[in-house]
Protein backbone atom coordinates (compact mmCIF):
# COMPACT_ATOMS: atom_id res chain seq x y z
CA UNK A 1 0.00 0.00 0.00
CA UNK A 2 2.82 2.41 0.83
CA UNK A 3 4.34 1.90 -2.62
CA UNK A 4 0.93 2.51 -4.24
CA UNK A 5 0.54 5.77 -2.32
CA UNK A 6 3.98 6.97 -3.36
CA UNK A 7 3.36 6.21 -7.03
CA UNK A 8 -0.05 7.88 -6.84
CA UNK A 9 1.66 10.99 -5.47
CA UNK A 10 4.20 10.78 -8.29
CA UNK A 11 1.43 10.66 -10.89
CA UNK A 12 -0.40 13.56 -9.24
CA UNK A 13 2.66 15.82 -9.22
CA UNK A 14 3.75 14.80 -12.72
CA UNK A 15 0.32 15.52 -14.25
CA UNK A 16 -0.24 18.90 -12.57
CA UNK A 17 0.53 20.77 -15.83
CA UNK A 18 -2.68 19.42 -17.45
CA UNK A 19 -5.24 21.82 -15.97
CA UNK A 20 -8.29 20.88 -18.07
CA UNK A 21 -8.24 17.32 -19.38
CA UNK A 22 -10.97 16.90 -22.05
CA UNK A 23 -12.20 13.46 -20.92
CA UNK A 24 -12.67 14.66 -17.34
CA UNK A 25 -14.19 17.94 -18.55
CA UNK A 26 -16.83 16.12 -20.59
CA UNK A 27 -17.46 13.56 -17.86
CA UNK A 28 -18.03 16.19 -15.19
CA UNK A 29 -19.95 18.49 -17.50
CA UNK A 30 -17.68 21.46 -16.86
CA UNK A 31 -16.10 23.77 -19.39
CA UNK A 32 -12.58 24.26 -18.08
CA UNK A 33 -11.55 23.33 -14.52
CA UNK A 34 -10.85 19.62 -14.79
CA UNK A 35 -7.23 19.03 -13.83
CA UNK A 36 -6.08 15.48 -14.58
CA UNK A 37 -4.29 15.37 -11.21
CA UNK A 38 -7.69 15.55 -9.45
CA UNK A 39 -8.21 11.88 -10.34
CA UNK A 40 -5.12 10.89 -8.37
CA UNK A 41 -6.05 13.30 -5.59
CA UNK A 42 -9.33 11.40 -5.21
CA UNK A 43 -7.44 8.08 -5.14
CA UNK A 44 -5.19 9.42 -2.35
CA UNK A 45 -8.25 10.64 -0.48
CA UNK A 46 -9.76 7.14 -0.53
CA UNK A 47 -6.72 4.90 -0.04
CA UNK A 48 -4.67 7.07 2.31
CA UNK A 49 -6.26 10.18 3.84
CA UNK A 50 -9.54 8.70 5.07
CA UNK A 51 -7.78 5.63 6.59
CA UNK A 52 -5.21 8.03 8.09
CA UNK A 53 -7.94 9.94 9.90
CA UNK A 54 -9.70 6.74 10.97
CA UNK A 55 -6.44 5.52 12.51
CA UNK A 56 -6.25 8.70 14.57
CA UNK A 57 -4.05 10.76 12.29
CA UNK A 58 -3.75 14.39 13.36
CA UNK A 59 -3.84 17.60 11.39
CA UNK A 60 -1.55 20.59 11.83
CA UNK A 61 -2.93 23.50 13.84
CA UNK A 62 -2.36 25.60 10.72
CA UNK A 63 -5.31 23.79 9.10
CA UNK A 64 -7.84 25.06 11.66
CA UNK A 65 -8.59 28.44 9.98
CA UNK A 66 -9.24 26.89 6.56
CA UNK A 67 -11.53 24.27 8.12
CA UNK A 68 -13.45 27.09 9.81
CA UNK A 69 -13.60 28.89 6.46
CA UNK A 70 -15.08 25.78 4.83
CA UNK A 71 -17.75 25.67 7.57
CA UNK A 72 -18.54 29.37 7.07
CA UNK A 73 -18.75 28.86 3.29
CA UNK A 74 -21.22 26.02 3.84
CA UNK A 75 -23.31 28.12 6.23
CA UNK A 76 -23.27 31.07 3.81
CA UNK A 77 -24.39 28.80 0.95
CA UNK A 78 -27.26 27.32 2.97
CA UNK A 79 -28.25 30.74 4.30
CA UNK A 80 -28.44 32.00 0.70
CA UNK A 81 -31.61 29.95 0.22
CA UNK A 82 -33.33 32.45 2.54
CA UNK A 83 -32.42 35.50 0.44
CA UNK A 84 -33.86 36.54 -2.91
CA UNK A 85 -31.55 35.46 -5.71
CA UNK A 86 -32.38 36.43 -9.32
CA UNK A 87 -32.97 33.70 -11.90
CA UNK A 88 -30.31 33.17 -14.55
CA UNK A 89 -31.18 31.09 -17.60
CA UNK A 90 -31.74 27.41 -16.73
CA UNK A 91 -29.38 27.27 -13.72
CA UNK A 92 -30.75 25.88 -10.46
CA UNK A 93 -29.51 27.03 -7.07
CA UNK A 94 -29.10 23.55 -5.59
CA UNK A 95 -26.96 22.37 -8.50
CA UNK A 96 -24.86 25.55 -8.34
CA UNK A 97 -24.36 25.13 -4.60
CA UNK A 98 -23.35 21.47 -4.87
CA UNK A 99 -20.97 22.01 -7.81
CA UNK A 100 -19.19 24.93 -6.17
CA UNK A 101 -18.94 23.29 -2.75
CA UNK A 102 -17.35 20.32 -4.52
CA UNK A 103 -14.74 22.64 -6.09
CA UNK A 104 -13.99 24.03 -2.63
CA UNK A 105 -13.74 20.45 -1.37
CA UNK A 106 -11.19 19.66 -4.10
CA UNK A 107 -8.94 22.53 -3.08
CA UNK A 108 -9.34 21.82 0.64
CA UNK A 109 -8.60 18.12 0.11
CA UNK A 110 -5.44 18.95 -1.82
CA UNK A 111 -4.23 21.14 1.03
CA UNK A 112 -5.12 18.70 3.82
CA UNK A 113 -3.59 15.67 2.10
CA UNK A 114 -0.40 17.53 1.12
CA UNK A 115 -0.03 18.94 4.64
CA UNK A 116 -0.43 15.49 6.23
CA UNK A 117 1.42 12.96 4.07
CA UNK A 118 5.11 14.00 4.05
CA UNK A 119 6.65 13.00 7.36
CA UNK A 120 10.35 12.81 6.49
CA UNK A 121 12.84 14.27 4.05
CA UNK A 122 12.50 11.33 1.70
CA UNK A 123 8.79 12.13 1.32
CA UNK A 124 9.47 15.81 0.61
CA UNK A 125 12.16 14.99 -1.95
CA UNK A 126 9.81 12.48 -3.59
CA UNK A 127 7.11 15.14 -4.07
CA UNK A 128 9.52 17.82 -5.20
CA UNK A 129 11.34 15.57 -7.67
CA UNK A 130 8.10 14.68 -9.44
CA UNK A 131 7.03 18.31 -9.29
CA UNK A 132 10.26 19.13 -11.13
CA UNK A 133 9.63 16.46 -13.77
CA UNK A 134 6.19 17.91 -14.43
CA UNK A 135 7.72 21.38 -14.64
CA UNK A 136 10.20 20.11 -17.21
CA UNK A 137 7.28 18.89 -19.33
CA UNK A 138 5.74 22.37 -19.15
CA UNK A 139 8.96 24.03 -20.27
CA UNK A 140 9.62 21.61 -23.14
CA UNK A 141 6.05 21.71 -24.49
CA UNK A 142 5.97 25.50 -24.17
CA UNK A 143 9.29 25.70 -26.01
CA UNK A 144 7.77 23.78 -28.93
CA UNK A 145 4.84 26.21 -29.00
CA UNK A 146 7.19 29.20 -28.72
CA UNK A 147 9.21 28.01 -31.71
CA UNK A 148 6.18 27.78 -33.97
CA UNK A 149 4.42 30.98 -32.87
CA UNK A 150 7.46 33.27 -32.52
CA UNK A 151 9.81 31.85 -35.17
CA UNK A 152 7.97 29.65 -37.67
CA UNK A 153 4.99 32.02 -37.79
CA UNK A 154 2.21 29.49 -37.23
CA UNK A 155 1.21 26.24 -35.57
CA UNK A 156 1.22 22.98 -37.55
CA UNK A 157 -1.88 20.80 -37.59
CA UNK A 158 -0.32 18.03 -35.51
CA UNK A 159 0.43 20.47 -32.68
CA UNK A 160 -3.14 21.80 -32.66
CA UNK A 161 -4.45 18.23 -32.57
CA UNK A 162 -2.17 17.33 -29.66
CA UNK A 163 -3.30 20.42 -27.77
CA UNK A 164 -6.95 19.51 -28.26
CA UNK A 165 -6.25 16.07 -26.77
CA UNK A 166 -4.58 17.56 -23.69
CA UNK A 167 -6.65 20.69 -23.04
CA UNK A 168 -10.42 21.19 -22.94
CA UNK A 169 -10.05 24.50 -24.77
CA UNK A 170 -7.77 23.03 -27.44
CA UNK A 171 -6.60 26.56 -28.21
CA UNK A 172 -3.16 27.75 -29.21
CA UNK A 173 -2.66 31.50 -28.95
CA UNK A 174 -0.93 33.83 -31.37
CA UNK A 175 2.47 34.86 -29.99
CA UNK A 176 1.60 33.46 -26.56
CA UNK A 177 2.41 30.01 -25.15
CA UNK A 178 -0.16 28.13 -23.11
CA UNK A 179 1.77 24.99 -22.17
CA UNK A 180 -0.66 22.22 -21.25
CA UNK A 181 -3.04 24.63 -19.54
CA UNK A 182 -6.50 25.84 -20.54
CA UNK A 183 -5.16 29.29 -21.43
CA UNK A 184 -1.96 31.35 -20.98
CA UNK A 185 -3.13 33.00 -17.74
CA UNK A 186 -3.61 29.54 -16.21
CA UNK A 187 -0.10 28.60 -17.29
CA UNK A 188 1.20 31.71 -15.53
CA UNK A 189 -0.92 30.87 -12.47
CA UNK A 190 0.53 27.39 -12.06
CA UNK A 191 4.07 28.63 -12.65
CA UNK A 192 3.71 31.42 -10.07
CA UNK A 193 1.94 29.43 -7.38
CA UNK A 194 3.99 26.24 -7.23
CA UNK A 195 6.75 25.78 -9.81
CA UNK A 196 8.69 29.05 -9.85
CA UNK A 197 8.45 29.52 -6.05
CA UNK A 198 10.09 26.13 -5.45
CA UNK A 199 12.76 26.58 -8.12
CA UNK A 200 13.54 30.07 -6.82
CA UNK A 201 13.61 28.91 -3.19
CA UNK A 202 15.85 25.92 -3.99
CA UNK A 203 18.19 28.18 -5.95
CA UNK A 204 18.47 30.83 -3.24
CA UNK A 205 18.83 28.25 -0.46
CA UNK A 206 21.30 26.18 -2.50
CA UNK A 207 19.42 22.93 -2.12
CA UNK A 208 17.84 20.42 -4.47
CA UNK A 209 15.50 17.44 -4.44
CA UNK A 210 17.99 15.67 -6.73
CA UNK A 211 21.48 14.42 -6.00
CA UNK A 212 22.94 15.04 -9.46
CA UNK A 213 24.53 18.27 -10.69
CA UNK A 214 25.38 19.46 -14.20
CA UNK A 215 28.66 21.42 -13.99
CA UNK A 216 27.78 22.25 -10.36
CA UNK A 217 24.36 23.54 -11.48
CA UNK A 218 21.31 21.91 -9.89
CA UNK A 219 18.22 20.77 -11.77
CA UNK A 220 16.17 23.49 -10.03
CA UNK A 221 18.61 26.16 -11.27
CA UNK A 222 18.01 25.07 -14.86
CA UNK A 223 14.27 24.80 -14.36
CA UNK A 224 14.16 28.31 -12.86
CA UNK A 225 15.70 29.76 -16.02
CA UNK A 226 13.36 27.77 -18.25
CA UNK A 227 10.33 28.53 -16.11
CA UNK A 228 11.00 32.27 -16.10
CA UNK A 229 11.34 32.21 -19.90
CA UNK A 230 8.08 30.26 -20.17
CA UNK A 231 6.30 32.77 -17.93
CA UNK A 232 7.56 35.59 -20.13
CA UNK A 233 6.37 33.80 -23.29
CA UNK A 234 2.88 33.36 -21.82
CA UNK A 235 2.42 37.15 -22.06
CA UNK A 236 0.23 37.05 -18.97
CA UNK A 237 0.32 40.55 -17.52
CA UNK A 238 -0.93 39.43 -14.11
CA UNK A 239 1.59 36.58 -14.20
CA UNK A 240 4.45 38.96 -14.94
CA UNK A 241 3.34 41.30 -12.16
CA UNK A 242 3.07 38.45 -9.63
CA UNK A 243 6.59 37.25 -10.38
CA UNK A 244 7.90 40.82 -10.25
CA UNK A 245 6.31 41.22 -6.81
CA UNK A 246 8.13 38.09 -5.61
CA UNK A 247 11.43 39.58 -6.84
CA UNK A 248 10.56 42.85 -5.08
CA UNK A 249 9.90 40.91 -1.87
CA UNK A 250 13.31 39.21 -2.12
CA UNK A 251 14.96 42.62 -2.54
CA UNK A 252 13.01 43.97 0.46
CA UNK A 253 14.09 41.01 2.60
CA UNK A 254 17.72 41.51 1.60
CA UNK A 255 17.44 45.23 2.34
CA UNK A 256 16.06 44.60 5.82
CA UNK A 257 18.89 42.16 6.50
CA UNK A 258 21.40 44.75 5.28
CA UNK A 259 19.89 47.45 7.50
CA UNK A 260 20.09 45.17 10.53
CA UNK A 261 23.69 44.24 9.81
CA UNK A 262 24.81 47.85 9.22
CA UNK A 263 23.01 49.14 12.32
CA UNK A 264 24.58 46.45 14.43
CA UNK A 265 28.05 47.10 13.00
CA UNK A 266 27.86 50.87 13.52
CA UNK A 267 26.41 50.79 17.04
CA UNK A 268 28.95 48.17 18.15
CA UNK A 269 32.05 49.85 16.73
CA UNK A 270 31.29 53.54 17.28
CA UNK A 271 29.90 54.63 20.60
CA UNK A 272 29.72 58.37 19.94
CA UNK A 273 26.15 59.81 19.96
CA UNK A 274 26.46 61.01 16.35
CA UNK A 275 27.24 57.53 15.01
CA UNK A 276 24.54 56.02 17.21
CA UNK A 277 22.00 58.37 15.59
CA UNK A 278 23.34 57.52 12.13
CA UNK A 279 23.13 53.78 12.78
CA UNK A 280 19.71 53.76 14.40
CA UNK A 281 17.86 56.48 12.48
CA UNK A 282 19.52 58.09 9.48
CA UNK A 283 20.85 54.92 7.87
CA UNK A 284 17.51 53.04 7.83
CA UNK A 285 15.76 56.13 6.42
CA UNK A 286 18.34 56.52 3.63
CA UNK A 287 18.21 52.85 2.74
CA UNK A 288 14.40 52.91 2.80
CA UNK A 289 14.37 55.86 0.38
CA UNK A 290 16.84 54.04 -1.84
CA UNK A 291 14.64 50.95 -1.77
CA UNK A 292 11.61 53.00 -2.83
CA UNK A 293 13.69 54.28 -5.75
CA UNK A 294 14.62 50.72 -6.71
CA UNK A 295 10.99 49.61 -6.60
CA UNK A 296 9.82 52.57 -8.66
CA UNK A 297 12.54 51.87 -11.19
CA UNK A 298 11.61 48.18 -11.36
CA UNK A 299 7.91 48.76 -11.93
CA UNK A 300 8.37 51.70 -14.31
CA UNK A 301 10.89 49.68 -16.32
CA UNK A 302 8.50 46.73 -16.36
CA UNK A 303 5.68 49.01 -17.49
CA UNK A 304 7.82 50.49 -20.25
CA UNK A 305 8.86 47.02 -21.37
CA UNK A 306 5.21 45.91 -21.40
CA UNK A 307 4.21 48.90 -23.50
CA UNK A 308 6.82 47.94 -26.11
CA UNK A 309 6.37 44.16 -26.09
CA UNK A 310 2.61 43.73 -25.64
CA UNK A 311 0.30 45.60 -28.06
CA UNK A 312 -2.43 45.55 -25.38
CA UNK A 313 -0.24 47.80 -23.20
CA UNK A 314 0.90 50.25 -25.90
CA UNK A 315 -1.07 53.11 -24.29
CA UNK A 316 -0.02 52.37 -20.71
CA UNK A 317 1.55 55.82 -20.27
CA UNK A 318 -1.18 57.70 -22.12
CA UNK A 319 -2.13 60.00 -19.24
CA UNK A 320 -4.18 62.23 -21.54
CA UNK A 321 -6.67 59.43 -22.25
CA UNK A 322 -6.94 58.69 -18.53
CA UNK A 323 -7.76 62.33 -17.76
CA UNK A 324 -10.18 62.90 -20.63
CA UNK A 325 -12.04 59.59 -20.86
CA UNK A 326 -11.86 58.20 -17.34
CA UNK A 327 -10.59 55.00 -15.75
CA UNK A 328 -12.91 52.55 -17.52
CA UNK A 329 -12.16 53.80 -21.03
CA UNK A 330 -8.46 53.88 -20.21
CA UNK A 331 -8.69 50.29 -18.98
CA UNK A 332 -10.60 49.34 -22.12
CA UNK A 333 -7.78 50.65 -24.28
CA UNK A 334 -5.44 48.40 -22.28
CA UNK A 335 -7.81 45.45 -22.86
CA UNK A 336 -8.36 45.34 -19.12
CA UNK A 337 -11.81 46.88 -18.69
CA UNK A 338 -13.56 43.49 -18.48
CA UNK A 339 -11.61 42.62 -15.35
CA UNK A 340 -12.54 45.91 -13.70
CA UNK A 341 -16.21 45.31 -14.55
CA UNK A 342 -16.10 41.83 -13.00
CA UNK A 343 -14.38 43.12 -9.86
CA UNK A 344 -16.75 46.08 -9.51
CA UNK A 345 -19.75 43.78 -9.88
CA UNK A 346 -18.38 41.53 -7.15
CA UNK A 347 -17.97 44.55 -4.90
CA UNK A 348 -21.58 45.64 -5.52
CA UNK A 349 -22.79 42.16 -4.56
CA UNK A 350 -20.67 42.25 -1.40
CA UNK A 351 -21.96 45.74 -0.60
CA UNK A 352 -25.53 44.38 -0.48
CA UNK A 353 -24.63 41.23 1.48
CA UNK A 354 -21.58 42.14 3.58
CA UNK A 355 -21.77 39.60 6.42
CA UNK A 356 -22.06 36.16 4.80
CA UNK A 357 -22.29 37.07 1.13
CA UNK A 358 -24.60 35.27 -1.28
CA UNK A 359 -23.18 31.76 -0.96
CA UNK A 360 -20.53 29.85 -2.88
CA UNK A 361 -21.11 30.07 -6.63
CA UNK A 362 -24.14 32.38 -6.43
CA UNK A 363 -22.45 35.65 -7.41
CA UNK A 364 -23.13 34.92 -11.10
CA UNK A 365 -26.89 35.15 -10.60
CA UNK A 366 -26.55 38.83 -9.65
CA UNK A 367 -24.45 39.95 -12.63
CA UNK A 368 -27.29 41.16 -14.89
CA UNK A 369 -28.68 43.50 -12.22
CA UNK A 370 -25.47 44.57 -10.45
CA UNK A 371 -23.15 45.11 -13.38
CA UNK A 372 -22.66 48.70 -14.52
CA UNK A 373 -23.95 49.88 -17.91
CA UNK A 374 -20.41 50.15 -19.27
CA UNK A 375 -20.00 46.38 -19.00
CA UNK A 376 -22.72 45.63 -21.55
CA UNK A 377 -20.65 47.34 -24.26
CA UNK A 378 -17.75 44.91 -23.77
CA UNK A 379 -17.56 41.82 -25.99
CA UNK A 380 -16.19 39.45 -23.34
CA UNK A 381 -18.88 40.45 -20.86
CA UNK A 382 -21.60 39.90 -23.47
CA UNK A 383 -20.25 36.45 -24.27
CA UNK A 384 -20.13 35.59 -20.59
CA UNK A 385 -23.73 36.68 -20.01
CA UNK A 386 -25.41 35.35 -23.15
CA UNK A 387 -23.23 32.70 -24.80
CA UNK A 388 -21.10 31.00 -22.14
CA UNK A 389 -22.56 27.74 -20.80
CA UNK A 390 -21.47 28.66 -17.25
CA UNK A 391 -22.47 31.26 -14.72
CA UNK A 392 -20.60 34.57 -14.81
CA UNK A 393 -17.90 34.95 -12.19
CA UNK A 394 -15.87 37.74 -10.61
CA UNK A 395 -12.59 36.57 -12.21
CA UNK A 396 -10.77 37.24 -8.92
CA UNK A 397 -10.41 35.14 -5.79
CA UNK A 398 -10.52 38.14 -3.46
CA UNK A 399 -13.73 39.64 -4.84
CA UNK A 400 -15.29 36.19 -4.98
CA UNK A 401 -14.53 35.56 -1.32
CA UNK A 402 -16.06 38.92 -0.40
CA UNK A 403 -19.16 38.53 -2.59
CA UNK A 404 -19.89 34.88 -1.77
CA UNK A 405 -18.76 34.49 1.85
CA UNK A 406 -18.87 38.11 3.09
CA UNK A 407 -16.63 39.67 5.67
CA UNK A 408 -16.80 36.51 7.76
CA UNK A 409 -15.36 34.22 5.08
CA UNK A 410 -12.88 36.77 3.72
CA UNK A 411 -11.49 37.52 7.19
CA UNK A 412 -11.08 33.84 8.07
CA UNK A 413 -9.42 33.04 4.74
CA UNK A 414 -6.96 35.90 5.18
CA UNK A 415 -6.34 34.72 8.76
CA UNK A 416 -5.40 31.31 7.37
CA UNK A 417 -2.95 32.92 4.95
CA UNK A 418 -1.41 34.95 7.78
CA UNK A 419 -1.01 31.80 9.87
CA UNK A 420 0.75 30.15 6.94
CA UNK A 421 2.93 33.23 6.51
CA UNK A 422 4.10 32.91 10.10
CA UNK A 423 4.76 29.20 9.55
CA UNK A 424 6.82 29.96 6.46
CA UNK A 425 8.79 32.68 8.23
CA UNK A 426 9.40 30.30 11.12
CA UNK A 427 10.75 27.66 8.76
CA UNK A 428 13.21 30.24 7.49
CA UNK A 429 14.93 30.23 10.90
CA UNK A 430 15.51 26.47 10.90
CA UNK A 431 19.13 25.30 10.72
CA UNK A 432 18.06 22.63 8.23
CA UNK A 433 18.59 23.56 4.58
CA UNK A 434 15.44 21.83 3.29
CA UNK A 435 13.30 23.50 5.96
CA UNK A 436 14.65 26.92 5.03
CA UNK A 437 13.95 26.23 1.36
CA UNK A 438 10.39 25.17 2.15
CA UNK A 439 9.97 28.33 4.22
CA UNK A 440 11.06 30.51 1.29
CA UNK A 441 8.86 28.40 -1.00
CA UNK A 442 5.79 29.16 1.13
CA UNK A 443 6.58 32.87 1.32
CA UNK A 444 7.00 33.16 -2.44
CA UNK A 445 3.71 31.32 -3.04
CA UNK A 446 1.83 33.64 -0.68
CA UNK A 447 3.36 36.78 -2.21
CA UNK A 448 2.52 35.61 -5.74
CA UNK A 449 -1.01 34.70 -4.63
CA UNK A 450 -1.65 38.34 -3.70
CA UNK A 451 -1.56 39.19 -7.42
CA UNK A 452 -2.67 35.86 -8.89
CA UNK A 453 -5.79 36.17 -6.73
CA UNK A 454 -6.88 38.96 -9.09
CA UNK A 455 -6.67 36.66 -12.11
CA UNK A 456 -8.15 33.29 -11.12
CA UNK A 457 -11.11 32.74 -8.82
CA UNK A 458 -11.73 28.99 -8.82
CA UNK A 459 -11.03 26.79 -5.79
CA UNK A 460 -10.56 23.69 -7.94
CA UNK A 461 -7.15 24.49 -9.42
CA UNK A 462 -4.90 22.60 -6.99
CA UNK A 463 -1.64 24.51 -7.40
CA UNK A 464 -1.50 26.94 -4.49
CA UNK A 465 -3.36 24.46 -2.27
CA UNK A 466 -0.70 21.79 -2.84
CA UNK A 467 2.17 24.27 -2.49
CA UNK A 468 0.87 25.61 0.81
CA UNK A 469 0.12 22.08 1.98
CA UNK A 470 3.73 20.99 1.33
CA UNK A 471 4.99 24.05 3.20
CA UNK A 472 2.64 23.28 6.12
CA UNK A 473 3.97 19.72 6.21
CA UNK A 474 7.49 21.15 6.27
CA UNK A 475 6.56 23.31 9.24
CA UNK A 476 5.04 20.29 10.98
CA UNK A 477 8.22 18.28 10.34
CA UNK A 478 10.33 21.12 11.77
CA UNK A 479 8.09 21.35 14.84
CA UNK A 480 8.32 17.62 15.52
CA UNK A 481 12.09 17.53 14.98
CA UNK A 482 13.33 20.54 16.87
CA UNK A 483 10.89 23.40 17.43
CA UNK A 484 9.14 23.87 20.75
CA UNK A 485 5.87 24.88 19.12
CA UNK A 486 2.75 22.75 19.42
CA UNK A 487 2.74 20.40 16.44
CA UNK A 488 -0.80 19.30 15.74
CA UNK A 489 -4.47 19.51 16.49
Amino acid sequence: MQRLVRWTWAALMLLLPISSFPLISRGLGVQSVAALSIVFLFILLVIWFVPYLIRGGRLSLATIPILIFAAVALIATLAAFFIEIPAFREFTRWRTAVENLVTLGIGLSAYLIASSWPVNKADFNHLLRWLNYGGLVIILWSAVQAYFTFIAGGYPGWLEKMQSLLSASGLLYYRRVTGLAFEPSWLAHMLNTIYLPWWLAATLRKTSAHSFRILHVSFENLLLAGGAATLFASYSRVGWLAFLLVIAYIILDLNLRLVGWLRGSITRRWSRPFWQIVGKTALPILLFMGLIGVYLGMFLSAGYGLSKLDPRMAQLFDVKTLKEEGVMMFANRLVFAERLVFWQTGYEIFNDHPVLGVGIGNAGYFFPEKMGAFGYALTEVGQLLYESPGLPNTKALWTRLAAETGLAGLAIFITWLLVLWNCARGLGTSPDQLHRALGSFGQFVLVALLIEGFSVDTFALPYFWLALGIMTAGFQHWVVNGSTSTPAA
